[in-house]
């Protein structure tokens, strides 16, 4: 959790406003850019992430780009208490709310990247802004809400809290032995649970019946093959449903690809910035 000003684990984010509603907090970081009237990014988290989660892909992205890192309220320690004061697809509307400039495009993650698609499609003003979507949770058309679903979203909701510890851990994650880390995992679950995966699962639940028919905007989609929180047929339908839809998949793309793929999470997100016409891409675009 970022507790001040100051920049996390090495990379240039800076607290640029914080603002408390209903006892929540939404705050925005941002890594300015090298020059004056570059493209602005806004970067939305996942369930139970944090802004820093962005700072692996934040290294991998030209200096020419401004990010903003939102903060929202299902960040991790968090007690997902905060849907008494609005559904997602608000929280997220507030955090936007706080930049200074609206952002160019926005990059989402997994639960962020479903409310973000909640948020464009039920958008009735303004031009949406650009999208890219990593690893985006959500349920086709023809999965009926039954006790199968119901059980089979808690074992995804369940996994993305697990690997999610685990990439957080990174490459300490493999010399930390299992038991200890599924007791860890257990501690995540006693928290978050049952009032985050009630949100998890009523997100998961109205995504297919979504009017993603009415985002206008480009939007690229980007996960891997085997991720069971973002299955193949998911986004084959995301493809389908979204007029200006367009897909970029890796098979070696875990649910967490923005921490342990960065370089080609960024160089996706450059060439989707570039074929918009928002950013000239060069031989140095995407940084070492």
């Amino acid at each position: 959790m970022l507790a001040d000003n100051a920049p996390p684990d090495g990379e240039a984010w800076r607290l640029l406003t914080e603002h408390t509603v209903g006892g929540e907090l939404l705050r925005v970081l941002e890594r300015p850019a090298a020059t004056p009237g570059a493209p602005r990014l806004a970067l939305v988290h996942g369930f139970d992430e944090n802004p820093d989660s962005w700072t692996p892909l934040a290294r991998c992205l030209p200096a020419q780009l401004h990010l903003y890192a939102l903060q929202l309220p299902w960040c991790s320690g968090s007690s997902h208490r905060w849907a008494g004061e609005g559904g997602p697809a608000l929280w997220l509307e507030r955090a936007l709310a706080l930049l200074p400039d609206p952002a160019d495009a926005i990059v989402a993650h997994s639960f962020g990247a479903t409310t973000l698609l909640d948020l464009l499609a039920r958008r009735s003003t303004g031009a949406p802004p650009p999208a890219v979507l990593v690893a985006p949770v959500y349920r086709p058309h023809d999965r009926p809400l039954d006790p199968q679903f119901f059980a089979e979203a808690v074992r995804r909701f369940r996994t993305v809290l697990g690997e999610g510890l685990r990439s957080r851990m990174g490459p300490r994650a493999a010399t930390v032995p299992e038991d200890i880390v599924e007791a860890m995992t257990g501690k995540v679950r006693e928290r978050v649970e049952p009032h985050g995966f009630l949100q998890f699962y009523a997100a998961l639940a109205r995504a297919a019946d979504l009017p993603l028919h009415r985002i206008t905007s480009p939007v690229r989609l980007v996960s891997g093959h085997h991720d069971p929180s973002a299955p193949p047929e998911a986004v084959a339908e995301l493809l389908r449903r979204i007029p200006a839809a367009e897909a970029r998949q890796d098979p070696s793309f875990g649910h967490f690809c923005q921490v342990q793929a960065p370089d080609a999470v960024a160089a996706h997100i450059v060439e989707f910035l570039g074929l918009l016409g928002l950013f000239e891409p060069d031989s140095e675009a995407v940084s070492a």
